[in-house]
């Protein structure tokens, strides 16, 4: 799932927000969404209430 480019970089394929608790524990601090919220009804938002 995750593709480590660098030692500081990763990039993978969406997550769920279910699995920001294990991303945290592997270490990743920070993430970059690119989607837009809104893309679809089914699709979580960034920056939930």
């Amino acid at each position: 799932m995750i593709k480590k480019l660098t030692d500081q970089i990763s990039v993978a394929p969406q997550i769920k927000p279910s699995e920001l608790a294990e991303l945290a524990a592997q270490g990743f601090r920070s993430i970059i969404c690119n989607r837009p919220d809104g893309e679809g009804a089914d699709q979580p938002v960034s920056m939930p209430q």
